[in-house]
């Protein structure tokens, strides 16, 4: 017997803190005057025009302060957006904490132990007897992996309902420490969001959803070096090299194989998580779609940033603004440390229409 997954209209809570992209850039070029690549460094921070959102005032993300101080600050920040996004996920869906059989969550900044999932539990709160799947090391890939979770649970457990929960605090990781080109393209980049949504066997509330009809999880051997985390004197931040452009073209074989066999022509939308110009750029290439299959990508990359995980959630609540017609075949896609791709193909379900 197969069991479909429906996700359900996602809630978002975005930083209160909306910066300029070139105030950051600006402040990146005045710290760093001798930096050896200085001339390249700007051309590159100069293609990431737009906003960012942040869930701390920009004076203190940038601000010096310790390792314990940002991690504290961290979690505390990151839980309270989810109480707050996993309210607001259940009211989309027509359901109660007492109602949530499961708790996915997935955070790479707000790693803590006892986790998000527990404090959640706890303060939602939801029943002592839930089911709860945590991931702390997917980064941007997880929201497209805690939604292939949510769908696989439900294939053992088809009458749960589940509550995914994925939140980043990606500008908490903003220091001096590195100063390599991608460092510092990655602090021209990062936005905070912290997202919830509601995956069921039948679909939940009055809005439409997404209907899960394939996953597909591929790791490209050999490339853990491409996109890390680190730790040094100032703290966790993410690191990686030039080879990482490189993975979309390296993944382009497997997805496309995986595409040719559980499609039958082509497909009507996007929700693609943007991990940067270049990656999304590289991504319209290989599928050979055209901008209006990315535009939703693109303008949550331009106006909030790379948001990590979450930043798919961001990108669905989009396209629930300007909705596909019914029926309509879509392709959830994320990308992160591994370097380990999650995709999901997805139909659109409006019982309105």
């Amino acid at each position: 017997m197969t069991t479909t997954a429906y996700v359900s209209r996602p809630a978002l809570v975005f930083g209160e803190h909306l910066v300029d992209a070139a105030r950051v850039r600006d402040d990146i070029l005045a710290w760093n005057p001798d930096h050896p690549k200085f001339e390249v460094v700007r051309k590159a921070l100069t293609n990431l025009p737009g906003t960012r959102r942040y869930l701390r005032a920009y004076e203190e993300i940038v601000a010096d302060r310790s390792p314990t101080q940002r991690k504290d600050d961290v979690f505390d920040v990151i839980l309270q957006a989810a109480q707050q996004a996993a309210h607001a996920a259940m009211d989309n869906a027509n359901v109660t904490p007492a109602d949530i059989d499961c708790i996915i969550t997935t955070s790479s900044t707000g790693d803590r132990m006892p986790g998000l999932d527990v404090h959640l539990q706890n303060t939602l709160p939801l029943r002592p007897d839930i089911r709860r799947r945590t991931m702390t090391q997917l980064a941007c890939a997880g929201g497209t992996q805690a939604l292939i979770m949510a769908e696989e649970h439900l294939a053992r457990y088809p009458g749960h309902i589940v509550l995914v929960v994925a939140g980043e605090f990606l500008s908490s990781l903003y220091q001096q420490s590195l100063l390599s080109i991608e460092d510092l393209i990655y602090k021209a980049l990062w936005g905070d969001l912290v997202a919830a949504t509601v995956v069921s066997a039948r679909p939940l509330g009055p809005d439409a959803s997404l209907r899960v009809d394939h996953t597909f999880e591929y790791v490209i051997p050999h490339t853990t070096d491409r996109y890390r985390k680190e730790t040094d004197e100032r703290g966790d931040h993410f690191s990686s090299t030039r080879a990482s452009l490189r993975s979309v073209t390296d993944l382009a074989p497997a997805l496309l194989a995986w595409l040719d066999k559980n499609t039958d022509g082509p497909l009507d939308f996007g929700i693609l998580h943007p991990g940067g110009p270049a990656i999304l750029a590289k991504l319209a290439t290989v599928l050979d779609i055209d901008e209006e299959f990315t535009k939703h990508s693109r303008d949550v990359l331009a106006e909030e940033g790379n948001l990590g995980g979450p930043t798919i959630f961001s990108v669905l609540e989009r396209t629930y603004r300007t909705p596909p017609a019914d029926g309509g075949r879509g392709l959830v896609f994320g990308l992160g440390p591994g370097v380990a791709m999650g995709a999901l193909l997805v139909t659109w379900t409006d019982p309105q229409a």
